[in-house]
């Protein structure tokens, strides 16, 4: 008896599904259950995923401000070599005797961030524009030549989704940081070459620590700028290795991420956060401009960096621009 009995409980243990006693209710969720199970992830889901996304743009403004400190580091370590600092740009902004005057040494189209090279650790890079810049001819033109094909990691924002540029028509590489050439336009009118801006970096520049009577800590010294692809026309905003056409260098004369559109010099397409002004070659500049969502990265000429809210007081903003205005910016 006790076989028979063991027998059919083994039977009803190893049932197959569907064939259970009547009244015998299998465990699991209901529809319901399921569809309520789902609601409270997504729910979860859609308030994490903001959290998560802050998160990762804290860390890459992070890494932003540590490449701004870097630039800035290396401009004081230049100084301490030359007693100065890079001149913002090499042959001044605009000349109408470039392309006649032989001793312009045109093919040198390279800017502030150049001389930098050795002391953020690329010696190699530096190393072939320095053999090219010793010629007594350079061939034609810096933005053609192997090295400015060259990325340098250090020169990239991590949350401009364009960046690495590449120019798609022979310019080279493009970098996010640019250094301030003052608080007006880097071509006005009676001085195109911008030979006589109020910032650290302009047209044939030689600055140092004396000349920054403001003090350096209420002195703007670099900050950052956005990029976008090239189309059949060029956007010149951050070209490195061709940059006599001032978008290397940035003015304070309107707020970080202002709606007043770009102007340098005509070479513009506007994009998402960064229009364009009306192009000409004089009462050219370039403003500073981020994809963060608070402002931008601003090295101060102390080689400090803080991040320069785009709400910050225009006069404040304007007097930052300055070496030796004599404002007060507190």
């Amino acid at each position: 008896m006790n076989i028979l009995r063991d027998s059919k409980r083994e039977r009803l243990c190893y049932a197959r599904p569907g064939s259970e006693r009547p009244g015998f209710e299998r465990p699991g969720f209901t529809l319901v259950e399921l569809l309520v199970v789902i609601a409270i992830i997504g729910v979860l889901v859609a308030l994490l995923l903001p959290a998560v996304q802050a998160a990762r743009e804290s860390a890459r403004r992070m890494q932003c401000s540590n490449h701004v400190k870097q630039l800035a580091l290396a401009a004081h370590n230049y100084h301490d070599t030359y007693l100065r600092f890079p001149s913002g740009q090499p042959l001044g902004y605009y000349s109408t005797n470039w392309y006649s005057d032989a001793g312009a040494r045109n093919g040198d189209r390279s800017c502030w961030i150049s001389p930098l090279l050795p002391f953020i650790e690329q010696t190699t890079i530096w190393s072939q524009v320095d053999a090219y810049l010793r010629q007594a001819s350079p061939p034609p033109h810096t933005c053609q030549q192997p090295f400015a094909l060259v990325h340098v990691k250090s020169w990239r924002c991590p949350s401009d989704p364009n960046s690495p540029k590449l120019s798609g028509l022979a310019q080279g590489v493009h970098t996010n940081y640019v250094a301030c050439h003052g608080s007006s336009f880097s071509t006005p009118t009676a001085d195109p070459r911008g030979l006589k801006l109020d910032g650290v970096f302009y047209g044939i520049s030689n600055t140092n620590f004396a000349h920054i009577t403001d003090g350096s800590s209420n002195t703007a010294f670099m900050s950052e700028c956005l990029v976008r692809p090239d189309t059949s026309a060029h956007d010149i905003r951050g070209r490195v290795w061709n940059s006599i056409h001032a978008c290397m260098t940035f003015s304070t004369m309107h707020p970080p991420n202002s709606t007043v559109g770009d102007n340098p010099q005509g070479y513009c397409i506007a994009a998402p956060k960064m229009p364009c002004a009306t192009g000409s070659i004089t009462n050219a500049y370039m403003l500073a401009r981020s994809q963060h969502p608070a402002g931008v990265n601003t090295a101060m000429a102390d080689g400090s960096v803080r991040m320069t809210p785009n709400a910050i007081n225009s006069v404040v903003w304007l007097a930052q621009g300055t070496r030796e205005g004599g404002e007060v910016t507190e």
